[in-house]
């Protein structure tokens, strides 16, 4: 008999340490999401990465009106060779 009410507490505490367990990790998984989502806020990184886009957009931007530039100066000299000389057909 001794042996069933030991059996009986050790069930009651297991069952309570498991729910304590399922609260703790339910709390832990909330817990992780707000320490993320503020990790996300305050890091560095991404506002350098919204800097690098720029940066390379700019590039972009001015190599493309370069070469605009060149083929129109180009264009322009070819005009200019035709009209120099021109090829009997």
């Amino acid at each position: 008999m001794g042996r069933s009410k030991l059996a009986k507490k050790i069930d009651k505490l297991e069952k309570e340490a498991d729910k304590l367990r399922t609260k703790a990790e339910k709390k832990g998984k909330e817990l992780q999401g707000k320490a993320s989502d503020r990790i996300d806020d305050l890091d560095p990184r991404e506002k350098d990465k919204g800097g690098k886009k720029g940066v390379l957009a700019l590039l972009l931007g001015a190599a493309a009106a370069g070469a605009f530039a060149l083929k129109k100066k180009r264009d322009q000299e070819l005009d200019e060779a035709l009209w120099e000389e021109p090829r009997s057909i």
